[in-house]
Formats: C-alpha cells, structure tokens, sequence
C-alpha cells in the first residue's frame, strides 16, 4: 500500500463527519427539543448493531479475540458514546460550525496519550501547535455580544471532555488493534461495545428510553430516515480514520482531522444561502469573523502538528 494511503482515509472521516455535525443540529433543532438528546444518543449507540452481522460472517476470526482484548474493545465503544452525549449536549447549545471545530482538541490530546501509552515522540514544535489549537477553541466558545466578550464554559467543557473520550478512543483501538494485528475483528468488538452500552443505557436511564420511544412514535419515518443516513456516515468515517491509525501515528491521522472546522464552515454557509429549511448559521460580520478566525488558527495548529 502506497506510503501516503494514509492519508486519504483520514481524510474521509472529515468529510463524513462534517456532513455528520449538520444532521445532528437539524436532528437536535427540529425533531428532538426539548431536552431530548437522549433518544439521538442512543439511536447512534444502538445504530452499530447493523453491521455486527456482516463483519461478523466476512469475519469469523473475530470471534477467536482474546478475553482481554475484548473488554479493552468494548470499553472503547463504550467510550465512544460518552464523547457522543458531552458532543450532543454541547450541539444542543450552539451552532455546528461553532462546536465542531473544538473537536481539533482530538490530536492534542492524542498527541499525549500516544505519547504516555505508544511512545509516539512529541516535539517542541507539536506542543506549540496543541497550543494554538486550544487557543482557537477558546476563541470560538467566546460569546459575543454587546458587552464584554463571555466564554461559553458550558460548551466548552463538554467538548473538552468529549475530544478527550475520542483521543483516547483512538489510542486504545490502536493498541489493541496493533496486538491482534487484525482491524475488522477490532471493530466488530469496538462496535458491539457501543451496542451493549447503548443497551445499558436503555435499561438504566429512564428519561433516555422515554424519548427514544417517543421520537419513533411521533416521527418514525422522518426521523429513522435521517437517523440511517447520519449513522451510515458516522460509521463510514469512524471506520476509515480507525484504519488510518493502523497505517500512521494516531496524533498525524487525528490531525488530518482538522479540516473537518472547514468543511463544516463550507456545508454550513451552503445550508443557509442555499437549503435554509435544513439548516441555518449566523452569517452576522461579527459571528463570520470570529468563525474565521477561530477555524484559521485551529487549522493552523493542525498543519503545525502535522510537520516533523
């Protein structure tokens, strides 16, 4: 496989995801207010099981994984729906293009859990660029008005915490994937621990279940619908970046993942001029320039990141 191969499937998990970020706010905005992020977290939990049933008859080995390997796996998946509900609670309290960006925090924190757990080295340079990275998020949780600037702690907290579960998804998938040498038996446990989460979830957390049964009652086919397609994608662009850490560092991949700020801002400007029904974003001068600049300096921390 080609040295660069890397890179394009890292790159498609931006260009999923971003697409992602805008059917969760129309998801958030229109089909579950109210409080109701419960039912989208566990559509995107439970959505995984369809394709356990696939991987697992192309991919009967999977079933051969260590008993150690397969907690590790599905404590990952579990992870993975945390960072889910911190990101919908955060979506549920701002804009798309202003939330996903923070999601660059991702390849800081993985930059230092390869370091601690891979011994995947880190730079001068590196901690610089995690810097500007961090700046850039802080720049977009201001909140503007016509008095002094306010940081959105709420939002900001929730992304903190949710880049985090998703770094260290990265990291734990890679180490155990690395151990098994085997990528599509590591994601059928990976998946079937946000299913079983999921499933705990449903059990456990009463007002989740209660929303989950009354989104399918009251907009089943609308709602299934969009659901499919946002689920579809999110796997698509969760597996492509996973198989991208098998063929370079998880910080680099994670990096690549900078250019989704970009492609959100782009389908985000798109929605508004051209399908405002579906999605709208400020496009106030004062929002434009603070959108521009906090997604031109998170980028710039994420090609920094990138350099040797």
């Amino acid at each position: 496989m080609p040295n660069m191969s890397w890179f394009f499937f890292a790159l498609i998990a931006p260009l999923a995801h971003a697409a992602v970020n805008h059917l969760d706010k129309h998801l958030v905005s229109r089909y579950l207010k109210g409080g109701q992020v419960g039912s989208l977290v566990l559509f995107s939990a439970l959505f995984a099981v369809v394709a356990l049933p696939f991987i697992g008859w192309f991919h009967p080995e999977s079933f051969a994984v260590g008993g150690r390997d397969v907690a590790l796996l599905m404590l990952n998946g579990a992870m993975l729906v945390l960072a889910y509900i911190c990101y919908f609670y955060a979506l549920e309290k701002d804009e798309a293009s202003f939330v996903a960006p923070m999601f660059q925090m991702i390849p800081v924190f993985g930059f230092v859990l390869g370091y601690a757990f891979l011994g995947e080295l880190i730079t001068a340079a590196q901690m610089v660029a995690s810097a500007l990275v961090v700046l850039g998020a802080v720049v977009l949780s201001l909140e503007l008005g016509g008095g002094k600037p306010k940081v959105k702690r709420d939002v900001l907290w929730l992304m903190f915490c949710s880049s985090l579960l998703y770094a260290a998804n990265g990291v734990l998938f890679k180490f155990v994937a690395e151990t098994q040498q085997a990528f599509w038996p590591s994601l059928f446990w990976d998946f079937a621990g946000k299913v079983v989460f999921g499933l705990v979830i449903f059990a456990c957390v009463a007002s989740y279940r209660r929303q989950f049964i009354a989104v399918l009652r009251q907009n089943k086919t609308t709602v299934l619908a969009l659901n499919g397609a946002n689920e579809v994608l999110a796997l698509v662009g969760e597996s492509a970046a996973a198989f991208a850490v098998l063929l370079a560092p998880v910080a680099l991949v994670q990096v690549v993942g900078g250019f989704q700020p970009v492609f959100v801002f782009i389908y985000g400007v798109l929605l508004t001029l051209f399908f405002p029904s579906f999605g709208q974003e400020s496009l106030a001068r004062r929002h434009l320039i603070q959108k521009i600049a906090g997604i031109g300096i998170i980028v710039l921390g994420t090609v920094l990141l990138s350099l040797p």
